[in-house]
């Protein structure tokens, strides 16, 4: 049977530190970085949850578009985690998918704190539910319909045509499973994102989703520290962070104590996890996300966890087109993790 190609996808992530946009190919078994772009957006444009400036940001993602001359319409983006409402639910095993949403609509006020008519949901089967005879396991997602068709209309404005809309905790673990050269379903995995202001802690065991939460730090702390120290404009102080000029006592004197006070910070996160969870045993830890590669701060980490900790590199082991600028790619590879595992969604697994 003729496996039909499968039609470009955009992969796009809006965070509060930057646009973000990936597209990839396959072909012969290869995939292939087709374009990978970001621009940063202003303090404020969006937080933690939403997007504040909406000019502001499809304005931002047009001059992607045009910068990077993507034709592509077709797009998946993502909702952060703190947006969105995660439960498995047990439900009875006869039931067909027609009877698990027509149980979820009857039954909504259990699982989801607004009226059911106010949000869009999806589901999936888990599996039997060991602790009920007949029973399965179901996975409930749900989230504000004004959120998603917030989202939406940013994306139509822009000129794109929105495919899907995932949640950022479930496009890492699709990452993560893409990139792991054996199945880790059994493990419990930490997937941690260090972005600029935020980072996240995603738990899964099993393959399943069962802890997620966001912390009030990240790496722009080092960004101020790095102005600060050596009176530098903001602009110049990221373009030297990311592709180098700073004095010779920058290593010793700013970014080695930061690394060390940020270990601190996601040990604490970790650490506050498996308080609440103690019978969850972490097999590995992953870092994504804008500050995953700082030096030494996966080795670090791993002398606070006790457990194997890596920083991988989103694009490992993929082509890159003649467009794609190397030197960007090989400074912001790990912060556009979300956008290469939104990208990777229309491709055969």
């Amino acid at each position: 049977m003729l496996r039909l190609p499968s039609p470009p996808l955009l992969g796009l992530d809006i965070s509060p530190e930057a646009v973000k946009i990936v597209e990839l190919s396959a072909s012969r078994g290869r995939i292939r970085v087709e374009n990978a772009d970001s621009e940063s957006l202003p303090a404020g444009a969006v937080n933690d949850r939403e997007v504040l400036d909406v000019d502001v940001v499809t304005h931002t993602i047009r001059s992607i578009l045009e910068r990077s001359r993507i034709r592509t319409k077709a797009v998946a983006t993502a909702l952060p985690s703190n947006a969105v409402i995660v439960k498995v639910i047990s439900l009875p095993a006869d039931l067909n998918d027609e009877g698990i949403e027509e149980q979820i609509r009857f039954e909504g006020s259990q699982y989801i704190p607004y009226s059911i008519d106010a949000v869009n949901f999806d589901f999936a089967e888990l599996g039997p539910d060991d602790q009920r005879r007949g029973y399965k396991r179901v996975l409930l997602v749900a989230c504000k319909k004004e959120t998603v068709e917030d989202r939406a209309a940013i994306l139509e404005a822009s000129g794109l045509k929105p495919k899907i809309i995932d949640v950022q905790q479930f496009t890492l673990w699709g990452l993560f499973q893409h990139l792991e050269a054996s199945p880790q379903d059994h493990r419990s995995v930490a997937l941690l994102e260090v972005g600029s202001l935020t980072t996240a802690l995603h738990v899964f065991e099993e393959g399943q989703p069962i802890y997620s939460r966001e912390h009030n730090f990240g790496v722009a702390r080092l960004a101020e520290e790095v102005q600060r120290r050596y009176s530098l404009e903001a602009q110049d102080a990221q373009r030297m962070l990311r592709f180098g000029g700073l004095p010779q006592d920058y290593p010793k004197e700013v970014l080695q104590p930061f690394v060390r006070n940020l270990a601190q910070e996601i040990f604490r996160a970790v650490d506050f996890f498996q308080a609440s969870m103690p019978d969850v045993q972490l097999a590995t830890v992953r870092l994504f996300g804008a500050g995953a590669t700082l030096p030494q701060l996966d080795a670090q980490l791993q002398q606070l966890v006790y457990i194997p900790v890596q920083a991988p590199d989103p694009f490992a082991g993929m082509d890159m087109a003649a467009q794609v600028s190397r030197r960007f790619l090989e400074a912001d590879r790990s912060s556009l993790a979300v956008a290469c595992g939104l990208a990777l969604r229309r491709l055969p697994a």
